[in-house]
């Protein structure tokens, strides 16, 4: 009787050798292999695709987290400025050195609003290139004092509306300049230094030399020491009564026009980040570097910088190329600044 008997084990046919071992050490071998493949797959490409997924992420897309957090930073910017006060003005004129003192700081907060809206259009001054890879902006810059004293802190710095005027007639024939330097000398302060509040050399004090070409309003008289020449006594309506009820007029709408300023300010200092600055009227706020106010003129170095729009600033949102990111394309609708020759 041949057969192999029960209870023995057949010794060609080992445990290597069994289909069910075979097949189960073949699975293992692909799959094993497959998971060397995938962690060489991993350690090759997971690098630069993670990167590829956060760039992607920080890119500047409508409605994202990103664009809100770039329209509404969580970090305060701030302004923080400094004078030199000039101690011997007379000893300089009469051709000695000047002897300066550094005087602050006086520390501002600056809120810049990207998207403000166009009050007469609706139209946000955020827009973006549906064709292409850029967005452009307009911002605004709002300055509030959170440090220092400016109003109570008076400097003599150089007379820069009379300096300017004076560079500006250099060139000119004799004749001309002398008839120019007398008027700018005139009109306004007449020195060469002036001596100022911190917060009226910044954002504006009177001197009537750079309003001298404005046209003044009707409740304006000519400024201090300024005849009227083109006047007419015998047909001129304005009495003493009326010329008092044109200024308290103009002296009304100053004010009207302040208090309003001062409640969108008291606004903006108490919450600097709220997202409505953007539907502010911007208007009430603006101001040219030289005004007339009140009837007399105010000039400051940031008269026209607090609030006021600013050129426009193209740059790349990143969608497309997350790399580029930030690059700015264009300012003032130009490519170039034109700073430099090439």
């Amino acid at each position: 009787m041949s057969g192999p008997v029960h209870g023995t084990v057949d010794v060609k046919r080992g445990g290597c050798q069994s289909p069910h071992t075979r097949n189960c050490l073949l699975a293992t071998s692909v799959l094993g292999c497959l998971v060397i493949i995938l962690g060489l797959l991993v350690l090759t490409m997971a690098p630069s695709l993670l990167s590829s997924m956060i760039l992607k992420s920080l890119a500047l897309s409508p409605g994202s987290d990103r664009l809100a957090s770039w329209l509404l930073p969580p970090v305060e910017a701030h302004l923080t400025a400094y004078a030199f006060n000039l101690t011997n003005p007379d000893e300089v004129l009469k051709g000695g050195k000047p002897v300066v003192q550094e005087v602050g700081p006086f520390v501002y907060r600056t809120v810049t609003v990207k998207d403000s809206l166009d009050m007469e259009t609706g139209q946000s001054h955020l827009n973006y290139d549906p064709l292409g890879s850029t967005l452009t902006y307009r911002p605004r810059k709002i300055y509030y004092l959170v440090s220092g004293d400016p109003d109570n802190t008076f400097v003599t710095v150089p007379n820069i509306p009379l300096l300017t005027g004076f560079s500006s007639i250099r060139d000119s024939y004799w004749i001309t300049k002398d008839v120019a330097k007398n008027i700018m000398l005139n009109n306004g302060r007449g020195t060469p230094f002036v001596t100022v509040s911190f917060t009226g050399l910044l954002w504006g004090y009177n001197d009537e030399l750079p309003c001298f070409k404005h046209t003044r309003p009707e409740e304006c008289p000519p400024p201090d020491g300024e005849i009227d020449i083109f006047s007419e006594d015998d047909d001129d309506d304005w009495g003493d009564e009326d010329w008092k009820r044109r200024k308290r007029y103009a002296e009304d709408e100053v004010l009207r026009s302040k208090r309003s300023s001062d409640e969108v300010l008291t606004r903006m200092k108490r919450s600097p980040l709220d997202p409505d600055l953007r539907r502010l009227n911007f208007s009430m706020l603006e101001k040219p570097k030289a005004e007339l106010v009140n009837c007399r003129c105010e000039w400051g170095l940031f008269r026209d910088k607090n609030v006021t729009i600013r050129k426009a600033v193209t740059i790349n949102h990143g969608m497309k190329d997350p790399s580029k990111k930030g690059w700015v394309e264009q300012f003032d609708s130009s490519t170039t600044l034109g700073w430099w020759e090439d």
